[in-house]
């Protein structure tokens, strides 16, 4: 039995040992374990720190994308900025360039204005010479031509051909005198206007000066109600129209009451009429207290409402439908009349757009000195009426003039024809008449060309013939 137990004891510490063996195999393995899970925990929370790292790269990126955004539109908007400021100073460029051509071309037209004042001034000059120098000759020939006449013929021959060249002579005389006088008043008429236009040139230079100086003593007015304000921008206005050579109630009408078709009364400022019984009404803006205030502050606020206050009175116009008042024959426009050069000038450098806003409303934008040159324009048109009509008297006189000298050459010639014992006589006041470079018929047909006239007839070819072919040998 103890064998038996013995043998049973060591079975049993056979099998205690293997689970020992067993046992501590797993030990080990759970060691081994421990140590991985170890290792894996302090992945797992280096993975941890990783990610909360992550997520504070990825908030930190998503900030810097939208601050990238940002930049990229201040940049955009930077850009656009800039490239429209660049299309601001080309534009003023241009408009500088333009100015400064404009400047060279109007001293450039000046000095070609006095060169052709010169020009016209030493053409009259040779033109009245000619004239005098040619009524001269003609007297002396007509005096040399009646003497031999009376001379060499008998008392009955004399007394007939002392009354016909009478009837001849008397008119052509009279004929001539009128042609002499028209032309010496058409002379001394034009070299008044050209002084007159020089005494322009130089009052325009100096309106310009002393309108600039007058906007500065326009404070008080500003200041003060708008009837005040309205009889300074009319007293401007006057000095305009004074400066401009037209004549007041004949050229042009200061505040005359007129209706529409509808019977409703306007009082135009001005009425200017046009040579072509066409008319200008022209309306003085004065309401410029905007103006004032920018000048004494320089805040740029002003500016806008100062042009706004021009676009106000510009749509005001066009409702007033001027073209439909009675007895009056309005162009389609009207001159909206700014009384300081400066106001005017601010708003259009400001506001590039205004004198097409008011051009498309019928209305032009004019200041002292561009209303003076449009006046001066007008009064220019009014001169050169004048003249056409001056110069049709002329032609018309020069015309009879002519045809009664070819009425004289007719009768001379037939007086020659009809008395034969006269012959000698005849040849001899004939030769008087066509002969020498300063002979009758040459100075005739010398002034038919310069005075441009045109004749109902010519004087006998044959006669002139003669006198060109001894002209020329």
């Amino acid at each position: 039995f103890s064998v038996f137990l013995f043998i049973q004891n060591k079975k049993i510490l056979e099998k205690i040992k293997s689970k020992e063996d067993e046992l501590s195999e797993v030990y080990d393995k759970l060691q081994l374990q421990i140590k991985e899970n170890a290792i894996l925990n302090e992945k797992i929370n280096y993975l941890i720190e990783m990610k909360e790292d992550y997520e504070q790269i990825q908030e930190i990126f998503v900030k810097d994308k939208e601050r990238l955004q940002e930049l990229k539109i201040l940049k955009d908007k930077l850009e656009k900025d800039i490239f429209q400021k660049d299309e601001k100073i080309a534009k003023k460029n241009v408009e500088l360039k333009e100015l400064r051509d404009e400047n060279i071309n109007l001293k450039i037209e000046n000095q070609e204005l006095k060169i052709h004042i010169e020009e016209n001034n030493k053409l009259y000059e040779e033109k009245m010479e000619f004239l005098k120098k040619s009524e001269e000759k003609l007297k002396e020939s007509f005096k040399n031509l009646a003497n031999d006449i009376l001379e060499e013929t008998n008392k009955k021959i004399v007394e007939n051909s002392k009354e016909n060249l009478s009837q001849i002579l008397n008119p052509l005389q009279t004929q001539m005198k009128e042609f002499r006088d028209k032309i010496e008043f058409l002379n001394r008429d034009e070299v008044e206007k050209i002084s007159a236009l020089q005494n322009e040139l130089k009052n325009l230079k100096e309106l310009s000066i002393k309108l600039s100086s007058d906007a500065e003593n326009l404070t008080k007015a500003l200041k003060g109600e708008s009837k005040i304000q309205g009889n300074w921008g009319e007293l401007v206005l006057e000095r305009v129209l004074e400066l401009s050579g037209l004549e007041k109630g004949r050229e042009y009408e200061r505040e005359i009451t007129l209706n529409d078709l509808d019977n409703k009364r306007y009082r135009p400022d001005v009425i200017i009429h046009l040579p072509d019984n066409r008319d200008v009404i022209v309306d003085a803006k004065t309401s410029l207290n905007a103006y004032q205030d920018y000048i004494k502050t320089e805040d740029k606020k002003y500016i806008k409402t100062h042009i706004q206050a021009l676009k106000n009175h510009i749509d005001k116009l066009a409702e007033k439908k001027y073209e439909n008042l009675k007895n009056i024959n309005s162009l389609d426009f009207i001159f909206m009349f700014v009384p300081i050069e400066n106001a005017l000038l601010l708003a259009l450098e400001n506001d590039s757009t205004l004198f097409e806003y008011a051009f498309k409303k019928r209305v032009i934008l004019v200041s002292p000195t561009t209303l003076l040159v449009s006046l001066r324009a007008i009064e220019n048109s009014w001169r050169f009426k004048k003249q056409v009509k001056n110069i049709e008297e002329i032609i018309k006189i020069a015309e009879n003039l002519y045809d009664k000298v070819r009425g004289f050459t007719e009768d001379f010639e037939k007086i020659g024809k009809s008395i034969d014992n006269m012959a000698t006589t005849y040849r001899n006041a004939k030769n008087k008449l066509t002969d020498g470079r300063g002979n009758v018929i040459r100075q005739i047909e010398l002034l038919k060309e310069k005075s441009g006239i045109k004749p109902k007839k010519e004087i006998s070819k044959d006669l002139v013939d003669v006198v060109l072919i001894r002209d020329n040998n």
